[in-house]
Parts: C-alpha cells; sequence; structure tokens
C-alpha cells in the first residue's frame, strides 16, 4: 500500500452514531480484532481485552448506568452556560444504546521496572516527579489508544461503522459489574458498532504546519 492509498483509507473513516438494525457476525468483529492486535503496544504484552456486548439487556443496562451519571453532572451545574453544555450531552450521549453491538475494551496492569521502582520508592521526592510524568504518558493508556485506532480503521475496511467513547467511563464501576470484566482489569474505552445508517461530512483537520515543529 503506497501513502496515497493508506492516507485514502485514513480520511474515509468517520464517526458514526446512527447504525442499521442488520446484525453482524461475530466472525467479522472478530477479524477486525484480529488485525488490530497488531497495534504497537508496551513491551509487547498487549493488556488489553475486548468485550464485544449484543445482549439488548447488557446494553441498555450499561446505557441506564451512564445516563445515572449524566444525570447527577446536571445537579452540580452552578452556571446557566455549564447546565446547557450539560443538559446538551445528557440528551445526546445515549446514542450508543441504538448500536447493535458495543465492544468495551479493558486494559490490564502494566509494570516495567521503571514502575517497579518508583512504587517501591514513592516516599523520595523526585519519584514523586518522576511517577507524575510516568502517569501523564502512562503506557496503558498509550497501548490502548494505539490498539482503538487500528480496531476503528480495520472496523471501516470491513464496512462497519464505529464511534471511539470515553464519556461512558465515568460510570466505570457500574458498567464492569455489568459486564463482568476481571478485577485486575479496567473499562477505558466504549465502541459502538454497525453497519452506518448515516454518512457525516467530514470534518475539518488544522494545517500540518500548525502541527510540526523541526529542531534544525
Amino acid at each position: 500500500m503506497d501513502i496515497v492509498s493508506l492516507g485514502n483509507l485514513f480520511k474515509s473513516r468517520r464517526s458514526i452514531r446512527k447504525w442499521k438494525d442488520t446484525p453482524i457476525p461475530e466472525s467479522l468483529l472478530a477479524k477486525a480484532i484480529e488485525v488490530a492486535e497488531w497495534a504497537p503496544n508496551s513491551g509487547g504484552k498487549q493488556t488489553y481485552h475486548c468485550y464485544v456486548i449484543s445482549n439488548r439487556e447488557k446494553i441498555e443496562a450499561i446505557y441506564r448506568a451512564v445516563q445515572d451519571v449524566t444525570d447527577y453532572l446536571v445537579t452540580l451545574c452552578k452556571s446557566p452556560a455549564d447546565r446547557a453544555s450539560v443538559e446538551r450531552w445528557q440528551k445526546n450521549s445515549g446514542f450508543f444504546v441504538k448500536a447493535p453491538v458495543l465492544i468495551a475494551v479493558s486494559v490490564g496492569v502494566y509494570q516495567n521496572v521503571s514502575d517497579k521502582l518508583q512504587a517501591e520508592n514513592m516516599e523520595d521526592a523526585r519519584v514523586i516527579e518522576i511517577n507524575r510524568c510516568r502517569q501523564l504518558a502512562s503506557s496503558r493508556v498509550q497501548t490502548v489508544g494505539a490498539f482503538v485506532a487500528h480496531l476503528l480503521l480495520a472496523l471501516q475496511v470491513l464496512g462497519l461503522g464505529a464511534v471511539w467513547m470515553v464519556g461512558p467511563t465515568q460510570a466505570k464501576a457500574a458498567v464492569e459489574n455489568i459486564i463482568g470484566i476481571n478485577e485486575n482489569e479496567d473499562f477505558v474505552a466504549l465502541i459502538p458498532v454497525g453497519y452506518p445508517d448515516e454518512s457525516p461530512v467530514a470534518p475539518p483537520r488544522k494545517p500540518v504546519e500548525e502541527l510540526i515543529t523541526f529542531l534544525r
């Protein structure tokens, strides 16, 4: 594949929020995940796991758990502007309940020797700062990010539409309980998937010059 073809693939992907009711073969979803697992990952450990949910009761339970958190956040608003913003979110954030399938992505524990040394020396002021920087660039988060980005592209090639959601992690404990996630994993992303029933217009992107600093 040349760079033009690769660029066309990237540019053709859209975040899809409306789907047809057509069932998705599990083999198709497994193929997308199989392709995506070739994404770069920290230490080659592949600490992520996908929970593929087509059970309507579980999907609706996840929706209710997420909506409960959103409803609570509305009560915390002190300014009209904040309330208007959160109420729009409250109204629109539950669209995923209509997806035929949800892929909940979890990530397990990853600890290299640097992490181990930091954990053993957290009384050291310099280690505290090192750890703060390490958590900002967490290997777990970057591993999942690379995997999900590859998964979205794989789903696109297979004719499926999806969107990457992190908002539902606000109901993390409830969602983990509904799904039955292993206790050594954390729920970090939700990807609703289906055959697209919309064709969104591509949003603009920044000029590449704004994204690059060459240090010559």
